[in-house]
């Protein structure tokens, strides 16, 4: 009742090993899985790994935790507002290094339809260096500590280091969103654990500053995903909780544009992780290279990249435009729910 498919020179006995493209409806592809649990040649661990991906697939979690409550996701995507108190992010660096402005931006967000706001401290733009932990805490502490009881939405920390997060927690932070996947500094998945923070594992070839010199890639969904399956496997074998991790495939972090294209298009494959999934296209380079337009006018090309997201059901956006962002969805929502108001 289904199909397969590989490179016609397999059939034709030329090259030994080639993808296989299974096509069938989840009934039929839970019968394969049961029928191959029972066939020598290795090909029971592929009935059981198939059987596993629907069983991930099919029972996505509904919201994710935190140290207090929880993030719920059935009423669509939640919408994170991008919050950088930095002089030199690519978009908005400079705009919100005053507390008072930060703080002002923040509350605006929530009031536009943000349901997390994501205070990052160090630019990650293509090409950036790190900072030091001090100039770090600096910046978003004073922040932090404005917002803490001050807005009724979670708040994130966007960094890579273990003292800065362990700081923001203490500051009334409850995610801790990492671009190295908790991998640079061992400490801040220490922090994690001990804090009970939700945590954004996000794929990355390289570090800011060499990623975009020659990223690589054959199949650059699949390889993303096995890169995040052994990651997130590692975490939860260190004491991290499943219901506290969101995977982000980190658009314009060591890729090509062909290659955030091919993430985009197939981004609900990221859903057979099991995990709650977090897409940042915002206003990146890769709308530029396909519009023409700077930063500053890539809204609406972004757009198209936010429709992808909700067709295959992303559960969280990170975006600067936080109002526009939410029209879309509000919008998108009431055409696709249409027919359940009948």
């Amino acid at each position: 009742g289904g199909d397969a498919a590989v490179h016609r020179d397999v059939i034709e006995g030329r090259p030994d090993e080639s993808t296989l493209f299974i096509i069938a409806d989840r009934r039929r592809l839970l019968v394969l899985a049961e029928k191959l649990q029972n066939q020598p040649f290795g090909l029971s661990g592929l009935g059981a790994r198939i059987n596993s991906l629907l069983c991930k697939y099919n029972n996505l979690p509904s919201g994710i935790s935190l140290p207090e409550g929880k993030i719920d996701f059935t009423g669509g995507p939640v919408i994170m507002g991008v919050l950088n108190v930095t002089p030199d992010s690519f978009h908005d660096g400079g705009r919100h290094l005053d507390p008072g402005r930060a703080t002002d931006r923040a509350l605006e967000m929530v009031e536009q339809g943000a349901g997390i706001i994501d205070v990052g401290g160090e630019s990650s733009r293509p090409g950036s260096s790190s900072l030091g932990e001090e100039e770090e805490l600096a910046r978003i502490l004073p922040v932090l500590e404005r917002l803490a009881g001050t807005i009724p939405v979670p708040v994130s920390i966007d960094t890579r280091k273990a003292g800065v997060a362990e700081a923001a927690m203490k500051s009334g932070a409850s995610i801790i969103n990492d671009i190295s996947g908790l991998g640079d500094d061992p400490g801040i998945v220490r922090t994690a654990v001990e804090t009970g923070a939700a945590v954004v594992i996000m794929h990355m070839q390289g570090t800011p500053d060499t990623m975009q010199e020659n990223p690589v890639y054959e199949d650059a969904v699949s390889e993303i995903i096995e890169w995040l399956e052994g990651r997130t496997g590692e975490l939860v074998s260190k004491g991290i909780r499943h219901d506290k991790i969101i995977v982000d495939p980190g658009i314009g972090f060591g890729k090509r544009l062909a290659d955030n294209l091919e993430i985009l298009d197939g981004i609900g494959s990221f859903h057979a992780l099991g995990f709650p999934v977090l897409v940042g296209y915002s206003r990146k380079s890769f709308i530029g290279m396909i519009t023409g337009r700077g930063t500053g006018e890539r809204l609406h090309g972004g757009f198209a990249a936010l429709g992808a997201c909700m067709e295959q059901g992303v559960q969280i956006v990170r975006v600067h435009d936080v109002k526009e962002t939410a029209d879309f969805i509000s919008v998108w929502n009431a055409i696709n729910n249409r027919g359940n108001e009948r």
